[in-house]
């Protein structure tokens, strides 16, 4: 009796130990659990390519490790659609609205090895696997500014919005010769390190009402994807 009482005794710990790392593991920095995120996938379908539910996957993985940065009353906007001036629409996967600023994210998902800079037209992803092809990508940072550019014209030019390409997986960065590149790791360090006295509770609460309407649905988000693929393919 007194070993199976040892050994409850041990399980009862040991479920109280992890019950305790688990919520310490999904409370943000402040404690709280994190932002208010909206938009984002609430689930990833099994029948699609293979590459789009690795971009699917990594923009949860991201969008959960971005949400805890934020306190309580600030906001994570996901899968964004913007109208263009030619009628047409660009897609901004996630969008911080903080004290520290606003920050238009840019998700990527890509395995291999990965090289480009700022300035060059297209990225190449190479592969250890001698049977598998490199690949060609636009340049996501530059992608990523014009993304920014067009959010700042939607606040009427009264706000920097900050940008920031964040890979969910990076073998090595020894490819990467970018300033606003980064792993999740290395942004929650450069996010950590900024002010908080950027913009105030009250603003940020005006352009989360401005911007939320530019959340996509899921058919949306879909139409707008399948329209990309046909005009660029998978570049």
């Amino acid at each position: 009796m007194l070993i199976i009482g040892s050994i409850i005794a041990v399980i009862i710990i040991i479920i109280i130990i992890f019950i305790v790392a688990k919520k310490s593991y999904n409370k943000g920095d402040y404690g709280d659990g994190g932002g208010i995120q909206i938009g984002g996938s609430s689930r990833i379908p099994f029948f699609i390519p293979a590459n789009d539910r690795a971009g699917l996957y990594g923009e949860k993985f991201i969008n959960y490790h971005l949400k805890t940065l934020l306190r309580k009353d600030e906001y994570l906007l996901a899968n964004i659609l913007l109208p263009l001036k030619n009628g047409h629409k660009t897609e901004i996967d996630s969008v911080l609205i903080t004290r520290k600023g606003i920050f238009c994210i840019e998700i990527k998902n890509w395995i291999g090895h990965i090289s480009g800079n700022d300035e060059d037209e297209y990225w190449v992803q190479t592969y250890d696997d001698p049977t598998m092809n490199d690949k060609r990508h636009r340049n996501p940072v530059k992608q990523n500014n014009t993304h920014c550019s067009v959010l700042e014209r939607k606040l009427n030019n009264n706000f920097t919005v900050f940008g920031a390409v964040i890979f969910a997986k990076l073998e090595n960065r020894y490819g990467i010769n970018s300033n606003s590149t980064y792993t999740i790791q290395g942004f929650k360090k450069y996010f950590r390190s900024l002010s908080e006295d950027v913009i105030s509770p009250e603003k940020l609460e005006r352009i989360f009402q401005n911007l939320r309407v530019f959340v996509s649905t899921e058919d949306q988000l879909k139409q707008h994807r399948d329209e990309i693929m046909r005009k660029f393919g998978n570049n």
